[in-house]
């Protein structure tokens, strides 16, 4: 980690594969220290953050820098504007994701708490992701629900 500052306008962003194969790429840059992960996302046109999900451990937090999305939180659909923040409190069990559905790029700061004993939910897909001091390791659901 630097200890120098990082300006976010003339950082090189990372392109990352957007969850769904068929959506175009977006860019992101990775600011994060060992407690607090922190990220700038840019979505294009039809870019989502993330799977629809949800954490039991650590809170998150976003910020809407440039643009306008729709932030899915849970069934609901929410425009974001610009200057937008909102708060995915640890524990809430209804998932969430942004998407981009304008032409103009979506940029958005995401920040929020690194811990070891995270389990993410991603409701639409029936996994577990577990997070332990030796990584990710996602789990289908539905082999610990009980027959009746």
């Amino acid at each position: 980690m630097s200890k120098r500052p990082t300006n976010i306008n003339t950082a090189q962003y990372e392109v990352g594969q957007s969850p769904r194969e068929s959506e175009a790429s977006f860019r992101f840059l990775d600011i994060s220290g060992e407690h607090i992960g922190v990220k700038i996302e840019e979505l294009p046109k039809g870019g989502t953050s993330s799977y629809h999900h949800y954490h039991t451990a650590e809170e998150e937090h976003v910020i809407v820098l440039e643009g306008t999305g729709t932030l899915h939180l849970g069934e609901e659909h929410i425009e974001l504007a610009n200057g937008d923040h909102i708060c995915f409190p640890a524990g809430e069990a209804v998932a969430h994701h942004i998407e981009n559905r304008l032409d103009t790029p979506l940029k958005f700061l995401v920040f929020g708490e690194r811990k070891q004993d995270d389990v993410v939910f991603y409701p639409n897909g029936n996994v577990v992701s577990v997070k332990s001091a030796a990584g990710y390791n996602f789990y289908n659901y539905e082999v610990f629900e009980r027959d009746s």
